[in-house]
């Protein structure tokens, strides 16, 4: 059974960027712009600096479609964090939720999804991660360079979300 577990995290690790895409989809349907809020920008904004931290540890190998780091990080945000990549897409999910304002059954069934499928990916990490070298890394700011791809996808929900507001998409 654990071996499935671990299996089964691996195949939601190579696609855990399309996992998202339908929940999305629906999160835009069923959208209820309100009044603007900050909380949801701000949370977002927590979860890029976090992501921002972490790739400055770990490098482009984190947006690998398989486990393929080499080392098990054990300082700066790991040393805090696990799994900080994944807490700041935590905070990504969470902020998009609230910004959208669906109703409250499908916005925790988004976080619920979510936190069920990284939960997967995460023992499934864990388990690639038990025999490999425990290392201290070093903050390259060349590392960030795959994070330019979040922000994008970030600033797309930002306007698909302007456009919600002003009943352009719906």
């Amino acid at each position: 059974m654990n071996n499935l577990i671990i299996r089964f995290g691996q195949l939601l690790y190579k696609f855990r960027a399309w996992i998202a895409v339908p929940f999305f989809i629906l999160l835009v349907i069923l959208s209820r712009p309100g009044h603007i809020n900050i909380i949801p920008y701000f949370i977002i904004f927590i979860g890029l600096i976090i992501r921002f931290w972490a790739a400055g540890y770990i490098g482009k190998k984190a947006r690998a479609t398989n486990f393929s780091t080499g080392r098990w990080i054990i300082n700066a945000p790991y040393k805090y964090l696990k799994h900080p990549l994944y807490v700041g897409n935590f905070f990504l999910v969470l902020g998009v939720v609230l910004l959208f304002n669906p109703a409250i059954w499908f916005g925790v069934l988004v976080m619920v999804v979510f936190l069920l499928v990284y939960t997967l990916i995460i023992m499934s990490e864990s388990n690639y991660l038990k025999d490999l070298p425990k290392e201290k890394a070093h903050f390259k700011l060349v590392n960030c360079k795959g994070e330019i791809s979040t922000t994008i996808v970030i600033v797309v929900v930002l306007s698909i979300h302007y456009l919600v507001v002003k009943n352009i998409l719906t």
